[in-house]
């Protein structure tokens, strides 16, 4: 993939999780990873919401934390996206048993409320201050707690960033580029991920392409941001259409399992380097129609390949290479791995009115302005996209 960047440049920082241990099974070895990491036995803050809990997917990571000699504590209060208030309960609750670990085990959610809790356990004020909406932004200034994450989906990336997200009203804000906020270690168990449903795993696959494709995008991205998304974007075209097939059924694709928590593991990384317009684009409608945050990336994603691919040809091009499909139209290739999963082909088809879309330009260029777009972000250029997306023209199509 031809770079974006100077090697010359000064430097930039590639920050990651301090260990990751992947494979199935390995949120069994919970013990194993604690001694490894130097862990006295004490308080642990457990963060799972409903679903985790009636599935019993923490189960082996709650019995191995007992048998370490963890005193368990419990935060399961996440309905769906949490909110602003939801976030602040959880770190009240680390502030108070002041634990020495604190462990997440769901979906991007939890995992970002988890992030907040052992990041605030250790720093003052509320989860607002650190967050885009806060003026002045507070910065953490003291290490969190040491945190363990374990997702048990493949597409928020949410183990592998520096960033989080919470709900203010019917916005979302954003607590972004802490590096206090990366854990301590990550657990990779494609297992966990077994019982996904066929829409949750298209919506979370896309998610985790949309990390990959728009952080190479991003004016942003280095040279190790670029590897591993290269890696990730292979991983995921080659197995989201196989891990779809086969979710729900009892007979889960091992294989495109493991490869899609490493894709979204790789995807979570490249979100260092910022997202551009994709984003912007599935704030505005999720938003409006109150989608899940993957679904509306990927109605996004063609259409940011599209409108930047004047601007970023090589990228693009890097990109179809690290997909296989050299030589191919990319943004076709997306745009077909989307109608294959299930994905709307118009936001027409989502409820949204056309009288609706000068709203939607006008908050994504005031809210969610994207510097770090390779191709500027300009109104009369969304108004088109917008309304190409909501017609469900084909993003190949749109110039």
């Amino acid at each position: 993939m031809s770079s974006a960047y100077s090697l010359v440049d000064l430097p930039r920082a590639f920050r990651s999780p301090g260990r990751v241990w992947f494979g199935a099974h390995a949120s069994e070895r919970l013990g194993e990873w604690l001694q490894e990491l130097g862990l006295r036995p004490g308080r642990a803050l457990l963060v799972t919401d409903a679903v985790v809990d009636r599935l019993r997917l923490a189960a082996g990571i709650d019995a191995g934390l007992a048998a370490a000699g963890f005193d368990v504590h419990r935060f399961a209060e996440i309905p769906g996206e949490p909110s602003i208030e939801v976030a602040d309960h959880a770190a009240a609750l680390a502030r108070r048993i002041a634990p020495a670990l604190v462990v997440g085990v769901g979906g991007g959610s939890v995992l970002d409320v988890a992030k907040l809790a052992g990041a605030l356990a250790r720093n003052p004020g509320g989860v607002r201050d650190y967050t885009h909406v806060a003026t002045p932004r507070q910065r953490f200034a003291e290490a969190a707690v040491p945190t363990i994450l374990v997702p048990t989906t493949a597409g928020t990336g949410a183990e592998a960033s520096q960033n989080a997200v919470v709900t203010v009203g019917d916005r979302k804000a954003f607590a972004n580029g802490h590096p206090q906020l990366l854990p301590t270690g990550v657990i990779l168990d494609p297992l966990l991920t077994y019982s996904l449903p066929p829409p949750v795993t298209a919506h979370t696959g896309l998610d985790a392409l949309s990390h990959c494709m728009e952080g190479t995008l991003s004016t942003n991205a280095t040279a190790l941001t670029d590897l591993v998304a290269a890696q990730g974007i292979g991983l995921i075209l080659g197995a989201l259409r196989r891990a779809y097939a086969s979710a729900g059924s009892e007979s889960p694709d091992p294989l495109s399992r493991a490869h899609m928590v490493l894709g979204a593991y790789m995807g979570g990384l490249t979100l260092n380097a910022g997202m551009v317009l994709g984003h912007s684009i599935a704030y505005t409608l999720a938003n409006r129609l109150h989608l899940p945050h993957g679904l509306s990336c990927a109605i996004a994603l063609p259409y940011t390949l599209a409108y930047n691919r004047g601007a970023a040809q090589d990228r693009l091009a890097g990109m179809a290479r690290a997909a296989g499909v050299d030589g191919q139209d990319i943004v076709a290739c997306v745009e077909r791995l989307c109608r294959d999963v299930g994905i709307p082909d118009s936001v027409r088809a989502l409820g949204l009115e056309r009288d609706r879309l000068p709203h939607l330009v006008d908050e994504c260029l005031d809210q969610y302005p994207r510097p770090n777009n390779p191709r500027p972000l300009d109104r009369e250029s969304l108004r088109s996209l917008y309304a190409a997306m909501w017609e469900g023209r084909p993003a190949h199509e749109w110039r």
